[in-house]
């Protein structure tokens, strides 16, 4: 989601690796829940709104409740170009994307996808986190897989980073489906994700040079798996307006939570969203 709170709220779903949703084939699977057509092409369009939301979640602050609301800012858009792509959904795991479409069927298709992935904590920037060596941002690089079976859309997708902080590695798998009942479209998706233990260590791991300089405990991650789920609705006010509501759930399996760098080590989080978009 594109909620614009605090830093603490954004360092710790950073760090949890923004576990709601994931791509679609030259789209958000959730984007595309939301419209009524599924078809194998890239819409060229930008949208901009404003909303609110909700939620709970670990914190990485002492002081910080682990309940948070606030406003955030709505600025979605894709442009498809000869098969060259580019998208930006606020409520991705994937926020800003590159790729190209290397396949597309009657059913299904292929994408070779580069994800740009947003920073961890940075030490500088908090006193508690000061003496930590930085959590740099990375560069994810893989492949999505996406079919259409009956009325669901299915989707696998395996990212590997290709920068020099960490060699990680993500994969998910989701499925989801749409209803309209009149003007209102409903949604519903669930998933997995996998994060391997080289992404956990370098994020949420605590090296013995670290514990050595700081009150923090040495720890070293495994690897974990997030179950996810979301449903919502959208409503179409009038050729440009577009209203849209949408609650998401994930479960941490795993110990990623219990991490020295999270005070509030609760294994799953919430949140619920509102917003109204002008769509171009």
């Amino acid at each position: 989601m594109n909620i614009t709170l605090n830093k603490v709220t954004l360092a710790a779903l950073t760090l949890l690796g923004t576990s709601f949703t994931s791509n679609l084939f030259a789209a958000d699977i959730s984007h595309s829940l939301r419209n009524t057509q599924q078809d194998n092409t890239t819409e060229n369009y930008f949208e901009l709104g404003l909303g609110l939301a909700t939620g709970a979640g670990p914190t990485v602050e002492e002081d910080k409740d682990n309940e948070w609301a606030g406003g955030f800012l709505v600025v979605n858009g894709s442009y498809n170009w000869r098969g060259f792509f580019i998208e930006k959904f606020g409520e991705s795991t994937d926020p800003l994307l590159l790729g190209y479409n290397a396949y597309t069927g009657d059913n299904w298709s292929l994408d070779i996808v580069l994800a740009p992935k947003g920073r961890g904590i940075q030490g500088g920037e908090n006193d508690r986190f000061h003496d930590l060596d930085d959590r740099d941002s990375a560069t994810m690089l893989g492949g999505r897989l996406t079919g259409y079976i009956d009325n669901n859309i299915v989707q696998f997708s395996v990212k590997h980073n290709i920068g020099s902080n960490h060699n990680g590695t993500t994969a998910s798998a989701l499925i989801g489906r749409n209803w309209q009942v009149r003007n209102w479209n409903f949604h519903g998706m669930t998933g997995v994700q996998f994060f391997d233990a080289k992404l956990n260590d370098y994020y949420l791991g605590i090296s013995a040079d670290e514990a050595a300089r700081t009150d923090f405990d040495e720890y070293s991650p495994g690897s974990n798996l997030n179950l996810t789920a979301e449903v919502g609705v959208t409503y179409p006010i009038n050729e440009d307006w577009v209203f849209r509501s949408t609650a998401r759930f994930a479960q941490f399996l795993g110990d990623k939570t219990d991490s020295p760098i999270f005070v509030d080590k609760r294994d799953n989080a919430m949140s619920l969203s509102t917003s109204i978009s002008y769509v171009f």
